[in-house]
């Protein structure tokens, strides 16, 4: 008996400590942007800086500011309004794409109101209100997200490196001449993301790169 009340109380307390709710909170917010999604968290409601993991049906991938800068993600804080925000890029890694023209994205949010972990999952369709242009650039805090049609990149890696033929292959432009261009695969290893949706190639940069220079 003793031990049966035992493992009652323990298996109770493991549902508490990681309880979660479908219901979205009043002290979340999410919206559809032009360009991104957004998740805004109130931070006297969450307590300590609550945590954002992106899921897809390959797994669950918790964001940081590494991890965000090189798929699309950034969190921070808006001391005006004093709540964190999530921006989620309509080519994120982990969005459900439809043709460019509806995106799925699924979240889980950890927070700890009165010192109990508690996740919700988040989940939300967007269509972005403005068409695509041929060529995109989006500027957040920690990452720049160029885009453009699949037939226009593949006619500016042409005049940039007429001989690359077999496989993809990029030019950082610098100031100084003679630079050479490099491989996806090499450029990856730096630092830098490339993705092919059905209708456009994606580049992600962090700030900060060795191939970037100030002006």
């Amino acid at each position: 008996m003793a031990f049966g009340r035992y493992l009652s109380v323990t298996l109770l307390l493991s549902v508490w400590t990681t309880a979660k709710c479908d219901h979205i909170p009043n002290g979340v917010h999410m919206e559809c942007r032009d360009r991104y999604f957004m998740v805004a968290v109130d931070l006297s409601y969450s307590g300590n800086e609550p945590l954002f993991e992106a899921i897809d049906e390959t797994g669950v991938y918790p964001i940081n500011k590494e991890y965000g800068a090189k798929c699309g993600y950034s969190v921070s804080v808006v001391p005006a309004s004093e709540h964190l925000e999530l921006r989620a890029s309509y080519f994120s890694c982990h969005t459900d794409n439809k043709e460019d023209e509806v995106f799925t994205f699924n979240f889980n949010l950890i927070v700890t109101p009165k010192g109990k972990d508690v996740t919700y999952a988040l989940n939300k369709t967007c269509s972005p209100p403005l068409p695509w242009s041929p060529r995109e650039v989006s500027v957040r805090s920690d990452v720049a997200c160029p885009t453009g049609t699949k037939d226009d990149w593949d006619a500016s890696f042409k005049r940039a490196y007429s001989s690359a033929t077999s496989e993809w292959q990029v030019m950082f432009q610098r100031a100084q001449p003679g630079v050479l261009p490099i491989s996806l695969n090499t450029a990856k290893t730096r630092g830098y993301t490339f993705d092919l949706t059905d209708g456009r190639l994606v580049f992600r940069t962090p700030y900060g790169q060795p191939e970037s220079y100030s002006t």
